[in-house]
């Protein structure tokens, strides 16, 4: 305890602590006078303590009640419905609140019960989605049936990587987030394996192989993939261009920030070729009406383009052209930036096809090589056992390394 006398306030001062907790204040009668003595004052800081501890002592904090499976994905959709995936994160939050159990506390997803969700995921037969450019739920409003078809084989592990990436981001919403007595509500954060995923490299489409599809397609995804090829549109951004989105003076196209993957506003400029198409395609009128007519189904007539000519490819290797192409002529920084790419190791898969370095030294090594074999000879007769005497068994023992069982080998 300590008693004191402030001569800056000219007031006797207690300053003492019980229980973990400090009392401070000036030293007052039982009038609420100020103390004149310091005996006074002692009896006056006495008086604050004996008070104290006839207090009740305050309630222990609630212990938080069990945070449930359904209770982390609810706060997870609060943070996460206004982002571009959400459907598919819709999709993903049902099956794994339908796998785990909406009433089962969230302390029982363990590393090990994650491994186990793994295993039931990975016999699931793959779907494939109906509904085209629809949202599920309307879909399912529309058409009143299921808007997935199971196919023959199983998931692949990209596809679970994305439902595991969702209750991985569960996970951490809720580990960041606190209840009312400052506790974290998933105070122990598990782990979430990310699956092993075959590494593709992006396929380019040779200019020649595109001709030859733009000549057999419909009109309207003929240009869609002329304007790829030059601009390097995604597919969904290509297929919702509208007229106010094309600037002839700055000689380009506006993208809104919610029309783009990354979810940023770009300006994507065009050669002269893709703003002579443009402007056809700002003043093309189809019919009598003039109304356009989109294509129903831009995949499926371009996978029967590609089927017709004997080719292999996705829509998406028409992007991959363009990315190639810009990396054959610019340094890594130009080439990312022009294929909107957020990350520089996605860069780096189309740099793998249009790396000239390695080219070089191939050219190089080739140049420098020996006269080819013949096809009748094999490698190794070729190159000893042609240059040795058929009686030369020593001097063959000796070449090949091993050191003979006898003192000298027969002739």
């Amino acid at each position: 305890m300590s008693v004191y006398f402030n001569g800056d306030r000219n007031h006797w001062t207690y300053d003492s602590r019980l229980n973990g907790k400090r009392f401070k204040g000036y030293a007052l009668d039982p009038n609420g006078e100020p103390c004149s003595t310091k005996t006074e004052a002692r009896r006056a800081e006495a008086l604050i303590r004996a008070q104290a501890l006839q207090q009740t002592p305050a309630p222990a904090p609630p212990v938080s009640e069990a945070f449930t499976v359904a209770q982390m994905f609810a706060l997870m959709a609060v943070r996460k419905s206004t982002e571009k995936n959400w459907n598919n994160n819709r999709i993903y939050l049902a099956e794994l609140v339908s796998y785990f159990g909406g009433t089962t506390p969230e302390k029982e997803i363990t590393e090990q019960r994650t491994w186990d969700y793994i295993a039931w995921a990975r016999a699931c037969p793959k779907r494939v989605y109906l509904g085209g450019g629809l949202t599920p739920s309307k879909f399912a409003a529309t058409h009143q049936k299921p808007g997935f078809r199971a196919t023959v084989g199983h998931r692949a592990e990209s596809t679970i990587n994305r439902y595991l990436a969702c209750l991985r981001a569960a996970l951490r919403i809720a580990h960041d987030a606190r209840d009312g007595t400052g506790r974290r509500l998933v105070p122990h954060l598990p782990r979430v394996p990310k699956l092993g995923e075959p590494e593709h490299l992006p396929r380019p489409i040779a200019d020649p192989d595109l001709d030859a599809i733009c000549r057999i397609i419909p009109a309207h995804l003929a240009a869609a993939i002329r304007l790829v090829r030059w601009m390097g549109f995604r597919k969904a951004e290509v297929f919702s261009l509208r007229i106010n989105q094309v600037d002839f003076s700055n000689r380009g196209v506006w993208l809104a920030a919610e029309s783009t993957k990354a979810g940023r506003a770009e300006f994507v400029g065009g050669p002269a070729a893709a703003m002579d198409l443009l402007c056809q395609l700002v003043a093309y009128r189809h019919g009598r009406d003039g109304k356009p007519k989109p294509i129903k189904n831009p995949r499926r007539a371009f996978s029967r383009a590609l089927k017709t000519l004997g080719l292999e490819h996705r829509f998406h290797d028409t992007k991959a052209s363009f990315v190639t192409a810009v990396a054959h002529v610019a340094p890594a920084a130009v080439t990312q930036k022009l294929a909107g790419h957020k990350s520089y190791e996605t860069t780096q898969r189309y740099q793998r096809v249009a790396d000239q370095a390695a080219r070089s030294a191939i050219e190089a090594a080739a140049a420098g090589a020996a006269a080819p074999i013949p096809p009748h000879r094999s490698p190794t007769r070729y190159s000893i056992a042609s240059r040795l005497s058929v009686n030369s068994l020593k001097d063959l023992v000796g070449a090949a390394g091993f050191e003979p069982t006898t003192p000298s080998p027969p002739d």
